[in-house]
């Protein structure tokens, strides 16, 4: 997560704080969202071992809405689509991953075995 002042990524610290350590500008809510995306993503990881997909893809779209530009999450909402038959979908989702970092490997692998299987 980057600061939106000055563009320097955010690490915790020890003792923890809520600005940025270049800056100085107040990033608490910026951190809480960036939380609670993550929340919504363990909630969706958790769905789908649980098998229960639309939920889950329900829960990873929130984490998504809250932070775009992670690519763990759509990694994920490409995997929820392609197990619910949206291939085309899981595919613009494994893209937009691999824009987003293109060293994810979950992305990668999928895409791989989609290619592979055409």
């Amino acid at each position: 997560m980057k600061c939106p002042v000055c563009g320097a990524v955010y690490r915790p610290s020890s003792p923890p704080s809520l600005n940025c350590r270049r800056c100085k500008a107040n990033l608490s809510d910026l951190i809480r969202l960036h939380d609670q995306a993550i929340w919504h993503h363990r909630q969706a990881l958790y769905l789908l071992s649980q098998g229960n997909y639309s939920e889950a893809q329900t829960y990873n779209n929130s984490a998504i809405s809250l932070h775009y530009s992670n690519a763990d999450f759509h990694a994920l909402a490409g995997k929820l689509a392609a197990l619910q038959g949206e291939f085309k979908e899981a595919i613009s989702q494994w893209q937009q991953a691999l824009k987003l970092d293109p060293q994810n490997t979950i992305a990668s692998n999928c895409l791989q075995i989609i290619e592979q299987m055409s």
